[in-house]
């Protein structure tokens, strides 16, 4: 083909995409048939169909879920011990207070790469995928290991943050690729639930290490996560192998020759430029770069020379704040593929599910950043029982998440589950808020813990499913990816205000609680948690301690109950799909360009009547 030819096709795809995104009133078939379909997707599917016709199809499917669970278990063995290694990372280098800093850098850089690292996965393949955020993650854990000093701590602690929300997205990604609506929540959910198990143990382990050297904390994982993975990477590359060579990619049977001709070779810049348009690489900038300087001001003005009106910090958030509107205005006029296109920010329920995981988020960071070193300053919970603390919550996510599962199968709908579980999420920010100054009982805590994971769990995994069967297959993974960076950006959010309020005012508590003779420890009390547990609990340092972070965290959880009752609103919105034996709710049928019917299964046993009696008084 002539490169005359070559540049007309792409122009013409390129009209339709922007006829598609610029048009209000736009079918799913019509999207469908115009979109061509990305190599990773073709891939994925024909992956699909080798696996479900290969003669040792079973054996092929245990090991590939097997595999993917072991990754998932030692994922969650290090968000179940690594939580517990910053706070005494950041007081080793005597930068308690840098917690907040972190954590928003983290998740604002993370959660800006999910969006990249999910088209790299349609660009590519999800196997090749695998293969970088694994070595993003090891790099990044190796770097905190090692790091004498909390900028190299912070840098290794993002670069690791990006390869673990890649791991997350991958393993989540391959699941909703191979698996029907009706079992989309429960088998997503079975991904987490090595909660359950780990629980029970971290705190043996981050005790045992915590006493050693934090180092090890992270060091271990960079060992770990690239020997378990390698069997899951192993059995996609075979099964794509398998694919390529049985001609299940064949050309004649793939959307791609349909909408835009045969393939033409290109040059590896032509290859470069074309997917940094289609990861729409600057505007992610733009939005990344604008969120860190808004945000991140928040937990730097304490240490900052006359606080808030240090030069740089103002700077900061008016460059931060301009960079928001211009990547608004470059989305909305001048991105050649727009990070959200139309079709995705007109779908009222993937909308209506970023909503609700924005501000359920936002909410959670805000009434949670500090709540673990507030538990470990006012109770005398040992460091093992004090994990096992921490874990609660998302020992209740994960096996709620599992009930959540369960009841989307046998109902096959998840909007009144939704509503329920953020009602119940309420009640739980209702039962710690007490008179400023004054401690919960630990009991309060702890079921403060156990009904916001129940009720966290009920709604998340409904979002997760209500946002994927929104969407043809195509945009699977910038769903996804979508619904967890705006989601990562609530979080964010709550973090710097979290971190600003904190700054601002535990300093002042601890001034005035402390006694006259005892003023001079406030910058060492103020940097590290662990300090002022030290002193025995009748001891005034301690109860002032005690009184101090119990003022400081009081607005915080009051905060976070308000808020909580908006994702309650935006829940009465929402949609409910039937969740059935497609992939999403929204597929058509190659051939005719017309949306699949939906199958529905005829109930047998009583349990079956009941849910689909349900169904008809629900749906």
């Amino acid at each position: 083909m002539s490169q005359s030819a070559e540049l007309r096709l792409s122009q013409e795809d390129v009209e339709k995409q922007e006829r598609l995104e610029h048009t209000d009133d736009v079918s799913s078939e019509e999207i469908e048939n115009v979109l061509p379909q990305s190599r990773g997707v073709a891939h994925i599917e024909a992956i699909r169909d080798t696996m479900l016709h290969v003669s040792s199809g079973t054996k092929v499917k245990v090991l590939l879920c097997a595999s993917i669970l072991v990754c998932a278990w030692v994922s969650v063995l290090d968000s179940s011990t690594t939580y517990a290694y910053e706070p005494f990372a950041t007081s080793s280098f005597g930068k308690h207070s840098m917690i907040g800093t972190v954590t928003i850098a983290r998740t604002i850089i993370a959660s800006i790469c999910r969006p990249i690292i999910a088209k790299i996965a349609d660009l590519t393949s999800r196997p090749h995928t695998y293969i970088l955020v694994v070595t993003l993650y090891t790099v990044g854990y190796i770097i905190s290991a090692a790091a004498q000093d909390i900028t190299a701590f912070s840098a290794g602690q993002v670069l690791a943050g990006i390869g673990f929300a890649g791991i997350d997205l991958v393993n989540s990604l391959i699941v909703a690729d191979l698996t029907p609506l009706k079992w989309r929540g429960l088998l997503t959910s079975f991904l987490a639930t090595p909660y359950l198990i780990n629980t029970w143990f971290a705190g043996l382990i981050s005790d045992a290490i915590v006493k050693r050297n934090w180092r090890w904390g992270y060091g271990m994982f960079a060992i770990m996560i690239p020997v378990v993975i390698f069997p899951a990477i192993g059995v996609l590359l075979w099964l794509d192998r398998r694919a390529q060579k049985h001609k299940k990619l064949a050309l004649a049977t793939s959307k791609l020759k349909q909408n835009i001709g045969p393939i033409v070779k290109r040059t590896w810049v032509n290859i470069v430029w074309a997917a940094l348009i289609e990861i729409d690489v600057l505007g992610l900038l733009f939005l990344g770069f604008g969120f860190s300087l808004l945000l991140l001001p928040f937990s730097l003005a304490s240490g900052a020379s006359n606080g808030w009106k240090n030069p740089s910090l103002i700077a900061m958030m008016i460059v931060g704040g301009l960079l928001l509107i211009t990547y608004g205005v470059y989305e909305v006029y001048y991105a050649p593929i727009p990070s959200m296109p139309r079709r995705v920010l007109f779908n009222r329920t993937f909308i209506m599910s970023v909503c609700i995981d924005v501000v359920y988020l936002l909410a959670g960071q805000i009434g949670d950043l500090y709540l673990s070193s507030y538990v470990y300053v006012v109770t005398d919970l040992s460091t093992q029982n004090w994990t096992y603390f921490n874990n609660t919550l998302t020992m209740a996510l994960c096996g709620f998440g599992v009930v959540a599962g369960v009841i989307m199968r046998i109902t096959h709908r998840y909007k009144y589950m939704q509503v329920a579980g953020l009602a119940v999420k309420i009640i739980g920010y209702g039962l710690i808020i007490r008179p400023k100054g004054t401690v919960p009982n630990l009991a309060s805590l702890v079921m403060n813990r156990l009904l916001i994971g129940t009720g966290g769990a009920l709604s998340v995994v409904a979002s997760q499913v209500a946002a994927q069967a929104s969407v043809a297959h195509q945009d699977l993974s910038l769903a996804m990816s979508l619904l967890s960076l705006w989601s990562n950006m609530g979080g964010a959010v709550g973090a710097a205000v979290a971190a600003a309020v904190w700054q601002r005012d535990l300093p002042g508590y601890l001034n005035e609680f402390l006694p006259s003779n005892s003023t001079d420890l406030v910058p060492t009390l103020y940097g590290s948690f662990a300090a002022i547990k030290e002193y025995p609990e009748s001891s005034p340092i301690r109860q002032a301690g005690i009184k101090s972070y119990s003022y400081a965290t009081h607005d915080f959880f009051i905060i976070a109950l308000s808020l909580s009752f908006i994702p309650l609103i935006c829940a009465c919105f929402q949609t409910n799909y039937f969740l059935g034996n497609t992939l999403n709710a929204v597929d058509v049928d190659p051939e005719t360009g017309k949306k699949e019917p939906v199958e529905v299964e005829e109930p047998k046993t009583k349990l079956d009547k009941l849910a689909a009696f349900f169904n008809r008084k629900m749906g």
